[in-house]
């Protein structure tokens, strides 16, 4: 989940000039590029989800006591992967400080000090984290960088792809109904921009 260089730089990578030592080098930051888009849309996608799923067992819990990684956070010891949730989902900026709930936009009270009403509010039809913001957000975070780039825009929807799994693995393999309509959602959006450019997306998934 380690995200070397920044979108910009992402954006300028495919750049070609006419020496073949450039092309080389342009090939070889072509190739970086697209692992960091990969990367990029992983953890933009990992990372909503799991803020998905934490409100969804906040909303069904009678309190916070028994969401099963707050309790398992004050119990066990938890894993790398449940930390960083856990500080996400508190406020605080993960993966070396380019992720945090500021940056994606939500400006409310850190996720974990919400009350079960406000995390149904949340993840409510018009809520920041329903499924069409939460949707949105994450296949426009794609189409900002890649804009017309099939390349770049194939490669963001396979990061996407991955984040979903990454946070079924966090949660022992299944999410809430609500995560996979997420899923679902993005995955069109992005779909119906790759068809439009002329892109092939019957074997995509």
């Amino acid at each position: 989940m380690q995200v070397n260089n920044s979108v910009n730089q992402a954006l300028n990578l495919f750049k070609q000039n006419d020496s073949s030592t450039n092309e080389s080098k342009t090939s070889k930051e072509s190739v970086e590029n697209l692992e960091d888009t990969f990367n990029e849309s992983a953890v933009k996608v990992s990372l909503s989800m799991n803020a998905q799923v934490i409100l969804f067992s906040m909303n069904t819990a009678s309190s916070m006591k028994e969401n099963t990684i707050a309790q398992g956070a004050a119990s066990f010891k938890i894993s790398d992967e449940q930390q960083e949730v856990l500080d996400f989902l508190s406020g605080k900026s993960v993966n070396d400080g380019e992720m945090s709930l500021e940056n994606i936009g939500y400006e409310g009270k850190p996720i974990l000090e919400l009350t079960p009403q406000e995390a149904q509010d949340l993840v409510s039809e018009d809520g920041f984290f329903g499924v069409e913001q939460t949707s949105n957000r994450v296949a426009n975070f794609v189409f900002s960088f890649a804009g017309d780039d099939l390349e770049l825009l194939q490669k963001g929807k396979e990061g996407i792809i991955q984040g979903f799994q990454e946070a079924e693995k966090l949660f022992g393999g299944k999410l809430p109904e609500i995560s996979y309509e997420t899923q679902n959602r993005t995955l069109a959006l992005l779909d119906e921009k790759i068809s439009s450019l002329g892109g092939d997306i019957s074997q995509e998934s």
